[in-house]
């Protein structure tokens, strides 16, 4: 497979026969490519490190399935085209006074095979999702969910143990779309085309009896250069799932800036401190691992306005956040942060000697070769050396690169919890746990103030910047729409959103 990336300095002549393997393929091959798109005939590849095969029911979903879980079965609410919480199964919805009882009204819907749907599978599907689920990063908060019920044929009910400010956001993720013995209810349905899935929505004729429509949607999955090379060769419409590691691979495809679009999407993109070894044990040496990264520096290495550097856990930009203090170590002005630092890393160094190499683990790909040179260098300027490896080698430093599921502090705090995390605070994880249990919102707020400002002194883990997620849109496409959760989903594209 062709791999490869722009030129950087650090890398020079294994950089440069990269790019030129694959432009020599693309021009190779570029005959007959078409700049157009066929809007009844849509085209997407999604960009997966180590593809698999379809699996909608996989834990964690891969990026495909999950596009094609969501595509094909529908949760109670969905994420519209701008991501923005919409209808799904239920066509409207309230809360109740007290925040403890969601209540909704079910569409008149029918599975794919044909049945109709009825509340009373709903809720049970429900609960059985919400167990799965709640196994993993999102139990704390699907904890507080009591239970599911069906009250009518045509209205389910949600029964909370304390308010659930976000719990919208979290039903409308694809993890929550319902299966009923392997079908969904749409709002597409999926067919194997080869290796590809071709999807087609589900439509009324004009008796009012159910079709399936006539345009398509195809949905492939490959790794980034194979991806890029059927984009440029004009086999597909759509690349999604683009992240740091693979954007060097843009400028090798030579792929026009206007067709490159960014998604500013909020998350956790640092690195998470694993291994206590006798260095990292201090908190003061991880701040000064904190204090030596030159963030814009960093960044600008990518050329991407929409990359910005970040310094706390939560973004400071998230509506819900309170006023917590930027970390200590951040005040300084950088010269300042680095002198700092790397007179701390003397001090050890006479009291204990040298520093064994730190091992940062990084994903594959020439982004990451770039990133990393960067931080080599930057840590080198404090006395520290590091190597990469693999996620699946043992390492001291892992970065953690998550697009957030919802806009409250609590899903910041809760993947650095102690249940997820090896080196952690269990004072922040019992204030979180006592905002989530509270049916006072200023309360909730304050508690997790202070949860956060505990995590944060810490140092376990060291912020950079925002996610980066990026996708590639031939022109003429419609129903994209550039957003703030970093999703474009299927039943969507090829659409007019007016």
């Amino acid at each position: 497979m062709v791999d490869c990336a722009r030129g950087h300095t650090a890398y020079g002549d294994i950089m440069i026969r990269a790019l030129s393997s694959l432009l020599l393929l693309c021009s190779a091959m570029l005959v007959g490519c078409s700049e157009g798109v066929d809007n009844e005939r849509v085209r997407i590849d999604v960009i997966e490190d180590r593809p698999r095969p379809f699996n909608v029911s996989a834990s964690p979903l891969p990026l495909a399935s999950a596009y094609l879980r969501a595509a094909t079965a529908q949760g109670l609410v969905t994420f519209d085209e701008k991501g923005r919480v919409a209808p799904g199964l239920a066509n409207r919805w309230i809360v109740t006074d007290d925040g403890l009882s969601y209540i909704f009204r079910l569409n008149k819907t029918r599975w794919n095979d044909g049945r109709e749907l009825t509340a009373q599978e709903v809720a049970g599907l429900l609960n059985a999702r919400i167990r799965a689920i709640g196994k993993g990063q999102l139990g704390p908060e699907l904890g507080i969910i009591d239970r599911v019920v069906a009250m009518t044929g045509k209205v389910v009910e949600i029964r909370l143990k304390a308010p659930m400010p976000y719990l919208l956001e979290l039903l409308a993720l694809p993890e929550f779309g319902l299966l009923n013995k392997g079908v969904g209810s749409g709002p597409m349905q999926a067919k194997k085309f080869g290796r590809a899935m071709q999807l087609r929505r589900n439509e009324v004729d004009a008796e009012g009896a159910a079709i399936l429509g006539g345009a398509t949607v195809t949905l492939r999955r490959g790794e980034a250069s194979l991806v890029l090379a059927r984009y440029v060769l004009g086999q597909s419409d759509i690349v999604e799932g683009g992240r740091f590691e693979s954007f060097p691979l843009l400028e090798a495809a030579k792929i026009r800036a206007d067709q490159i679009r960014f998604d500013a999407v909020p998350g956790l993109f640092g690195l998470q401190v694993v291994q206590s070894s006798s260095f990292l044990a201090e908190k003061a040496n991880r701040e000064a691992v904190a204090m030596a990264i030159d963030r814009p520096k960093l960044l600008t290495a990518f050329d991407i306005v929409a990359w910005r550097e970040t310094v706390t856990l939560v973004p400071e930009s998230l509506p819900n956040r309170t006023s917590v203090a930027r970390p200590e170590w951040a005040k300084p002005a950088m010269d300042a942060r680095r002198a700092i630092a790397a007179a701390t890393v003397a001090n050890w160094k006479r009291a204990n000697g040298d520093i064994r190499r730190l091992r940062v683990a990084l994903p594959r790909g020439y982004g990451s070769r770039i990133f990393f040179a960067r931080l080599r260098a930057d840590l080198a300027s404090i006395g520290v050396d590091v190597e990469r490896v693999t996620i699946d080698r043992p390492h001291d430093l892992r970065l953690i690169d998550r697009t957030a599921e919802q806009s409250s502090p609590a899903w910041y705090l809760d993947q650095l919890s102690c249940k997820f995390a090896s080196i952690c605070n269990a004072r922040t994880d019992e204030l979180v746990a006592q905002a989530r249990s509270t049916s006072d919102s200023v309360m909730r707020a304050q508690l997790l103030e202070q949860a956060e400002a505990e995590l944060q002194s810490t140092v376990s883990f060291i912020p950079i910047a925002n996610p980066l997620r990026w996708s590639v849109i031939r022109p003429g496409l419609l129903g994209h729409v550039a957003n703030g959760r970093g999703w474009h989903l299927l039943q969507y594209l090829g659409r007019d959103p007016t």
